[in-house]
């Protein structure tokens, strides 16, 4: 009982002592007391210390939650990994020069290992980057820096994301700044004062298809919020007290960088491999605050100290409430709404300079005056993440009291407060809101949390709706009735359109909401064909502009955008056909003599994915050529594939393929060859190679197969490897030409003796076996003697059995024999069979070309054929393929 007693009057002095928003000293000692740490047995596991019955609240989890330690996490194998990235757009060489591109910190440049261990993490930042770009960009259907500056500023923390920001936005400026000249004598990595190449970024951000579109400042952001990264790292590093120096130069090693990185909480979390992001901690789970918050501090406690030597009270309560506010922002688990709804309300009003100092020219004006409030719904959103179990007293006063444990959390490891207010308010001015509301909760828990996942928000009508509070109670009863009616007409309900348009106000069926949008264009944004029929059957103004000036949270990208612009960016093709029935204007909202912010619906049609054409294709490739640039020609050969079948016209036979062979013959490049390869065998097509077909020839004469060596009966007697082979002049004279010469000019007698040489016995046996049958049929010929007889048979002058034996070649080629057969075919002068290998190659060509054989075919001529030239052939043959799939009046005849 006394034991009781003690515990609850220890619980009443936790309770008296620490409300939750109290001194420093209590916090600390509260939140000291609540757990420990043991590492009996080899591993680490928690227990309660005596302090178990009082309320925990926030304070005491600050620096009491399960450490987030690597080895865990990879243990457990729940939590999903970031895609390694294979390329990058960045070189070692240019990492180097930008770590030394400031002159006044002359910092030294790392060995070649740090440089790549380096380029490997900060490579995990910007999969984060382009991930929360990608989502970000489905609002609007493109990227831009609007979106990459967002992506930043939720990824990293404040102090870094501040940093890069302000790198980007002066690299945008000198952009900008440079004169006409400048784009015909530098480069755009030039003309931004950047060491990393834009062209790499923007080539990069769309294979890796961040967006359907993607503007060119966004390219520029990424590239140079990339560098501004490498250099904050190794400047972190560098700062480090674990960096050991030797007579004044710092000794850089690849271990040195890990612990640097792991012991700062602002950069660890962020360069992990895992997919949610750890924030606020480092790699020991010790929480911390940014830095630039601790900055803030020291400014309030300047202005408290001059506030002080004018003689006033009151200085040390709010230096005390400032220094408890900051310790409640590491707090990871709550106890209730109205603690986490205090707790949110005091680190808003302590966090907004911060907010202040990384605002930018992409910030409305209304955000730079006034306050983001946190929605009801938000914070009952935010603490369903972040209440903790607990152990409460049902009622202290009645003995004995009972102790309950309230709903656990399935996470175990949570993110301190401000980093669930970071990213919360980030996407809230993203969308030019002035309130948090629970998406932007859920998709702050998405990136902080393992294991969760929402949808990428929409545009909607709600998005940046607030009723004031400055407002009079008419104008806010307008401005709910104005939200039903958008409310209504988004639902999709076509028989609501009459009642809504009578609470949209005074300007009906075209009015706008804080975006500045008309029900139309939210119409033509969702895709509804048949709320946008209904809505010009009703009167809407079809060509209606985002309004400029009215309205404060219009999207920057959007100003002057039309419901054909919205139709085109979300790629709805029957609300854009609908849209052109109406005579919508595909020019948008530009006039003669009218300045215009933003693209024209058609000129966003052009570019959503329309591919190359082939003349532009050729020509670009040509260039490239001729100016030896060999990264980009890879980077042509690689987009051929986009280019549409219809495209192959006769200026790819004339113009293409001549080019593309003499790049195949000068680069002898092992990935040029493999991307040509690949574009033969495309051009070459899915059907079959023309199959060689047999020759039906009646003979005029004809003997019994009886006769065939026959010495009685024959007049003609031949000597092959110095044996006789009886034959019959009046079969011979008839076969072919070559066998009328032989005998012609011979002496009339019984019996006449041909000599034969460079002809095997066997095969000459072959040979008048089929004179003899009069066919093929009852041939036996094996594979070993296929070539031979080919050659006896074009010495002959044998056309059907020189076709037969082409045949059966054409069946015993692989990617083995291939080249072989080929070099025969071409030296017993086939063309047919020549033509039909030929085929095989380029359809084989991607494999073929690994092959030393093939290789060796392709670039090493014999000196003694001058005339042989297996590309020119090559090409030849690929010609008159897509001249007769493509081009020919009966397309696909070939097979």
């Amino acid at each position: 009982m006394a034991r009781s007693s003690k515990s609850v009057a220890r619980t009443l002095e936790d309770l008296t002592l620490d409300s939750g928003y109290g001194g420093a000293a209590d916090s600390f000692r509260s939140s000291s007391a609540s757990l420990c740490c043991s590492e009996a047995h080899g591993g680490n596991y928690w227990h309660l210390t005596d302090s178990m019955h009082s309320r925990h609240n926030s304070l005491d989890t600050v620096n009491t939650v399960l450490v987030e330690d690597a080895e865990i996490l990879e243990c457990t194998g729940q939590c999903a990994k970031l895609p390694e990235l294979e390329d990058v757009p960045w070189s070692l060489g240019e990492v180097a020069s930008a770590l030394n591109k400031d002159e006044e910190m002359s910092l030294p440049t790392p060995p070649q290992d740090v440089l790549l261990r380096l380029s490997a993490l900060v490579s995990r930042a910007l999969v984060r980057v382009a991930k929360e770009a990608q989502r970000l960009s489905l609002r609007y259907a493109k990227c831009t820096k609007y979106e990459i500056q967002s992506a930043i500023k939720i990824v990293l923390s404040w102090t870094v994301s501040i940093n890069c920001i302000g790198a980007a936005l002066s690299a945008l400026s000198l952009y900008n700044m440079s004169t006409e000249e400048d784009k015909f004598s530098r480069g755009k990595s030039t003309r931004c004062g950047l060491i990393f190449n834009v062209g790499k970024f923007f080539r990069w951000m769309v294979d890796s298809r961040v967006a359907v579109r993607i503007h060119e400042h966004a390219a520029i952001y990424l590239a140079a919020s990339m560098e501004s990264l490498f250099r904050e790292v190794y400047e972190r590093v560098l700062r480090s007290a674990l960096l050991e120096r030797d007579n004044g130069i710092p000794k850089f090693t690849v271990e040195i960088l890990e612990q640097a990185v792991n012991g700062d909480a602002e950069i660890w979390g962020s360069l992990q491999h895992w997919q949610h992001l750890i924030c606020g901690k480092n790699a020991s789970g010790v929480l911390s605050l940014p830095e630039g918050l601790t900055l803030h501090r020291d400014q309030q406690q300047q202005q408290q100290q001059q506030r002080a030597a004018k003689g006033g009270e009151g200085n040390s309560y709010s230096q005390s409430e400032l220094r408890s506010v900051e310790q409640c922002l590491l707090a990871t688990r709550v106890g209730s709404i109205s603690e986490l709804s205090d707790l949110v309300s005091r680190a808003m009003h302590h966090l907004q300079p911060l907010y202040t100092k990384n605002h930018n020219n992409g910030t409305p004006i209304h955000q730079k005056s006034g306050m983001i409030h946190w929605a009801p719904e938000a914070i009952y959103t935010l603490c369903y993440f972040m209440h903790c179990p607990q152990m409460e007293w049902e009622n202290p006063n009645v003995e004995p009291s009972k102790v309950t444990l309230q709903t656990e959390r399935p996470f175990m490891v949570l993110p301190p407060l401000m980093e669930w207010v970071r990213v919360a308010v980030v996407h809230t001015e993203h969308r030019r809101s002035f309130s948090v509301d629970s998406d932007d909760v859920r998709q702050a828990a998405r990136l902080l949390l393992p294991g969760v996942d929402c949808e990428p928000r929409q545009l909607r009508t709600d998005d940046c709706f607030c009723a004031s509070r400055k407002l009079d109670a008419a104008s806010t009863e307008a401005k709910f009735l104005q939200d039903l009616g958008f409310r209504m007409l988004s639902c999709g309900r076509t028989d609501l359109v009459k009642q809504a348009v009578n609470l949209l106000g005074p300007d009906g069926i075209n009015s706008m909401s804080e975006q500045g949008m008309t029900p139309l264009m939210y119409a033509c944004v969702r895709g509804d064909e048949a709320m946008v029929q209904m809505l010009l059957d009703a009167g809407a103004d079809i060509n209606s502009e985002v309004s400029v000036h009215k309205h404060p949270s219009v999207f920057p990208e959007t100003r002057q955008a039309t419901p054909l612009t919205f139709a085109v960016l979300h790629g709805h093709v029957p609300v854009v056909q609908l849209l052109l029935d109406a005579k919508a204007n595909v020019e948008g909202s530009l006039q003669d003599g009218m300045e215009n912010y933003t693209e024209t619906p058609l000129q966003l049609a052009a570019a959503a994915g329309i591919p190359w054409t082939l003349h532009t294709w050729m020509e670009s490739l040509r260039t490239c050529f001729h100016q030896h640039r060999r990264p980009l020609i890879q980077g042509l050969l690689k987009e051929f594939s986009c280019i549409e079948e219809e495209e192959y016209t006769e200026e790819l036979i004339t113009h293409g393929l001549p080019l593309m062979f003499q790049i195949l013959r000068a680069s002898k490049n092992e990935v040029i060859s493999q991307q040509l390869s690949a574009i033969f065998t495309q051009c070459y097509g899915p059907y079959p190679i023309p199959k060689l077909a047999e020759i039906k020839r009646k003979q005029t004469a004809r003997l019994d197969p009886h006769f065939l060596n026959n010495k009685e009966m024959s007049d003609v007697t031949f000597l092959v490897e110095g044996k006789p082979f009886y034959a019959h002049k009046v079969l011979l004279f008839t076969a072919s030409n070559r066998f009328k010469s032989l005998l012609a000019n011979r002496p009339c007698g019984e019996n006449t003796c041909i000599e034969i040489s460079n002809v095997k016995y066997h095969i000459f046996q072959l040979v008048m076996q089929y004179l003899y049958c009069g066919g093929t049929e009852a041939l036996h010929i094996r594979n070993t003697d296929v070539m031979e007889l080919l050659s006896a048979a074009k010495f002959f002058q044998l056309e059907a059995l020189q076709r037969h034996c082409e045949i059966i070649c054409s069946k015993n080629i692989n990617t083995e024999t291939c080249v072989e057969i080929y070099n025969h075919t071409k030296f017993l002068d086939a063309p047919d069979l020549a033509s039909y290998i030929e085929g095989y190659f380029l359809k084989n060509m991607v494999i073929l070309i690994e092959l030393e054989p093939f290789k060796q075919l392709l670039y090493d001529a014999p000196p003694d054929s001058p005339g042989c030239d297996i590309l020119q052939d090559l090409e030849k043959t690929l010609a008159n393929r897509i001249q007769s799939i493509h081009l020919s009046s009966s397309k696909g005849s070939i097979v």
